[in-house]
């Protein structure tokens, strides 16, 4: 070959890696197909769309675009989205903002060292250094902890680590519950009070560093729902189930002005990545999973589709043009919160008002939910409430749990209701589970109606109603359970003094008294007869 072929072969050459090198800082997902050979040099790179709308969300993260700079990203395991945010990502931003500090935490320190090390060589290799020269400093280069001399860092640790006097521009916290201890309500509330006093004053400026957020969801009360409760800051999610479930999880167009990184798919149970999940491959993950596992971890949805326990389609909805019925009995159902339990674990108090009634056309007696409440309250507050409901609504029995919050108040309304105040108390050896298990065949054969109000059915839009509530127990964080005690002890109550099916562990005496004179109100159903 002639010089002035070489030459211009070597111009060429020249030419092709400058326009790679413009398209890499231009686009994260180009800078994460060019520098996969660094990590994975004997795997070959399958690449979907999904991967393009998470580095899409992920650039409009770092412009800025997003309100308050929080993202959450929700995605199935396997699909590349650790490598993506906490490998490929923060190298790519060193290309813009070599002085960017990173804190990353992971749920144990193997796995941030891990990716630590991946991102560690992808910023030293060869191909990195030609495009974009960037030192590690000599004296703060460890696995956890290296700095680069723009004075920027990376410092990684596990969840249980300590990070006082540990700050960065931008916080990623990555898969914080390991999968095995997400039904550990200790574990799992320990990890959200890490966030509320530990992680989330951990940045350099609370209003212009950022925070990311990549996991798989795994309970309702998981990190990603103990944040989206939240009303004071707006956090941005990106929300990809393993199977399209009929309707869009996100909206591209809006969040970050780019429709064309919207879901593709069209057909309900349509996979989110066949070349990698095949549909055998992802049939056999949801036999392994099991059906709240596959709700969360493959669909984000962490209740199943319809409900867990207690599905929303056993509910009967009370037709609109039929006045709701007579009731023989109206009673309350509480679950008291107020103790330092209680408030660590964020529990309301909560009430739900029944309602027995006999249906002409079915030839029996039916139960219909006429209402709930749930408040956060101190003791002295709970019995203002209590009271206060009572005289609206004067019904014949207030249903309280004999347990340590509801003893008090137990004796503070005998004193003050005598008679129409019943304490309850669960059976032998059952659990809330196996409570909600006992009365599940009473929902399942229609016995219970709830009226067409947005305070039972929910708005389908930003607001829960009963069904929803109780749908999702057991995964579902404050008020589910809360307001699903509420449900069972009213079921067990009323079964009890058979207007259902006997249960062996059902021990409530069931006392008669006759009602007194009542000042009905128009928002609940007329009674007939007496019942205690």
């Amino acid at each position: 070959m002639s010089s002035d072929k070489r030459a211009l072969l070597q111009q060429q050459i020249e030419i092709d890696l400058e326009i790679e090198k413009r398209a890499c800082a231009r686009s994260l997902a180009q800078f994460c197909r060019s520098a996969w050979h660094i990590i994975e040099p004997g795997t070959k790179l399958i690449w979907n769309w999904h991967l393009e709308t998470i580095c899409g969300y992920l650039m409009a993260f770092h412009h800025g675009e997003l309100p308050d700079k929080r993202l959450i990203i929700n995605v199935p395991p396997g699909t590349l989205k650790s490598i993506l945010v906490s490998v490929m990502y923060p190298a790519w931003i060193w290309v813009h903002t070599p002085e960017e500090r990173y804190l990353t935490i992971t749920n144990e320190q193997g796995l941030a060292i891990r990716d630590a090390l991946r991102m560690k060589q992808i910023v030293t290799s060869e191909w990195y250094q030609r495009n974009w020269p960037l030192a590690l400093q000599s004296d703060q280069n460890e696995k956890t902890l290296y700095a680069n001399d723009k004075r920027g860092f990376r410092q990684s640790q596990g969840i249980t680590a300590s990070n006082t006097g540990k700050r960065g521009s931008l916080l990623i916290l990555d898969d914080l519950i390991d999968a095995k201890h997400a039904f550990s309500d200790v574990i799992r509330q320990g990890v959200n009070d890490t966030w509320d006093q530990s992680l989330s004053s951990r940045l350099n400026h609370l209003e212009e560093s950022g925070v990311l957020l990549i996991m798989q969801r795994l309970h309702e009360s998981d990190i990603t729902g103990h944040l989206l409760k939240k009303v004071k800051s707006h956090w941005t999610v990106l929300s990809i189930p393993m199977r399209y479930e009929g309707h869009p999880t996100f909206d591209a167009g809006k969040d970050i002005g780019k429709p064309n990184l919207n879901d593709p798919r069209t057909k309900k149970g349509e996979l989110l990545f066949p070349k990698r999940f095949s549909e055998r491959a992802v049939q056999s993950l949801e036999e392994d999973l099991g059906e709240y596992g596959t709700a969360g971890q493959l669909q984000q949805r962490p209740v199943p589709a319809g409900g867990g326990i207690i599905k929303k389609h056993w509910w009967r909805v009370w037709p609109d043009d039929i006045k709701l019925p007579i009731c023989d009995h109206i009673f309350h159902s509480w679950d008291t919160a107020f103790s330092e339990a209680d408030m660590k674990t964020a529990a309301f108090s909560a009430c739900t008002r029944w309602g027995i009634f006999w249906h002409e056309e079915r030839q029996r007696y039916c139960i219909l939910a006429l209402g709930m409440w749930f408040e956060r309250l101190g003791y002295d507050e709970l019995r203002t409430k209590l009271k206060e409901l009572d005289k609206k609504y004067n019904p014949d029995a207030n249903l309280i749990e004999k347990k340590s919050t509801g003893i008090s108040l137990i004796q503070d309304m005998k004193r003050a209701s005598p008679g129409r105040v019943r304490a309850y108390s669960p059976g032998l050896g059952e659990d809330k589970v196996s409570r909600v298990n006992s009365v599940s065949p009473m929902f399942q054969s229609g016995l219970i109606y709830v009226p067409n109000k947005e305070w039972a059915l929910g708005n389908w839009r930003d607001k829960l109603g009963l069904i929803d509530y109780v749908a999702q127990f057991p995964n579902g964080g404050p008020p589910c359970q809360d307001l699903c005690d509420t449900v069972t002890q009213a079921l067990i109550y009323l079964r009890a003094g058979n207007w259902a099916g006997d249960h062996p562990d059902d021990k409530d005496e069931v006392v008669e008294h006759i009602l007194t004179e009542e000042q009905e109100d128009d928002t609940q159903p007329e009674r007939r007869s007496y019942y205690g």
